[in-house]
């Protein structure tokens, strides 16, 4: 386990520290940033903690010219005696390393991946809010660093780890729109890589979904327009009769960690699971029939949102709730933050000098 360098323990909170119900997502950012270089001679530097406006992305870098940058969300929380751990920070490590390979870049050691996250945590513990009340959300980056324009594999890369603490994600419901237009991801593609450039293509997606009235996005197949991937930035579950359907992983779709941990709860409670693929006519023919319960998404950042309608301007096929959806969630919550004995391989303990 790593020391942190004396003097950066526990970044002492701003003056108008909100509330943890307020901290919302993404608006507050820690002062410092864990990261560790990459050199193609010399491998990985030793771990580092600096302060965050001490790095800066070159311009002419393969990070922002030809998007050489790939990236991981994970939580630390609290437990209720106020010991901090991560979330399943191993299975983050290996997603980050299989996206690098993909936009070939180097593969971060997991070793090296989970200093960072523990140094990242350890400077900011004051941050982490308090047991059941929220999470501090990590985002391992790595891009290409080499400040030269040529198209080819870079010399030098970076690992950094920023964070940035967040409310507890309330249950809600949304309407989603199917995009029969626009693709999130095809075969051969990035689909299975967390790399930005996913996210930059989803976004006119995502206000396409809003400007017909609807909360986000699903997205289809980029063959056939008729076969759902994702949910937005979202793994996606439909509940038919008796069973609990999901899209295989076939390479345009991520493989989310909260979609594994899911698949393991409904797995451990019996339920019956099928990973197939599914079209929105079937969908349909299956709410004819009175067959659709539950529909809903699950990610890092959000938990799980219920999905209570999807449509593509022509059908809308409507879902019913059946209790599962808030089953899982509180099911999900109570592993993630330490509440039961289950599952405990999945958190792994972050020291601080209040629980060394």
């Amino acid at each position: 386990m790593h020391t942190p360098p004396t003097g950066l323990y526990e970044a002492p909170l701003p003056a108008d520290w909100p509330e943890p119900e307020a901290l919302g997502f993404g608006r507050i950012l820690g002062p410092y940033l864990a990261h560790a270089q990459h050199g193609e001679d010399s491998g990985w530097h030793a771990p580092t903690v600096s302060a965050r406006s001490a790095l800066s992305v070159p311009v002419a870098g393969g990070g922002l010219q030809y998007g050489f940058s790939v990236f991981e969300g994970l939580k630390a929380y609290r437990d209720a005696d106020g010991r901090i751990h991560l979330f399943r920070p191993r299975d983050h490590a290996r997603r980050l390393q299989q996206s690098a390979q993909r936009l070939v870049m180097p593969e971060p050691p997991e070793e090296v991946f989970m200093t960072l996250c523990q140094l990242a945590v350890q400077v900011h513990a004051r941050y982490v809010p308090p047991f059941g009340r929220g999470s501090l959300y990590l985002r391992p980056t790595l891009y290409a660093e080499e400040d030269a324009l040529g198209f080819r594999p870079a010399t030098r890369h970076r690992l950094a780890v920023a964070v940035t603490p967040c409310s507890d994600p309330l249950p809600k419901s949304q309407r989603l729109w199917a995009e029969t237009e626009l693709i999130r991801a095809a075969p051969g593609g990035l689909g299975a890589a967390k790399t930005g450039g996913n996210y930059a293509a989803g976004l006119a997606g995502q206000m396409r979904a809003r400007a017909n009235g609807f909360d986000d996005v699903v997205w289809l197949d980029a063959l056939t327009h008729r076969e759902i991937a994702e949910a937005g930035t979202m793994n996606l579950f439909v509940q038919i009769g008796d069973e609990v359907v999901t899209p295989p992983l076939d390479g345009t779709i991520l493989a989310g960690i909260t979609r594994d941990s899911v698949l393991r709860l409904l797995h451990a409670d019996g339920v019956r699971v099928s990973e197939h693929r599914i079209t929105l006519d079937e969908l349909a023919a299956a709410g004819m029939a009175g067959q659709l319960g539950t529909a809903f998404g699950v990610g890092t950042a959000a938990r799980l949102v219920t999905i209570s309608e999807i449509s593509d301007g022509t059908t809308a096929i409507r879902f019913r709730d059946t209790g599962l959806a808030a089953r899982l969630y509180e099911r999900l919550k109570q592993v993630q933050e330490g509440a039961t004995h289950a599952l405990r391989e999945w958190r792994v303990a972050v020291p601080t000098p209040q629980n060394p």
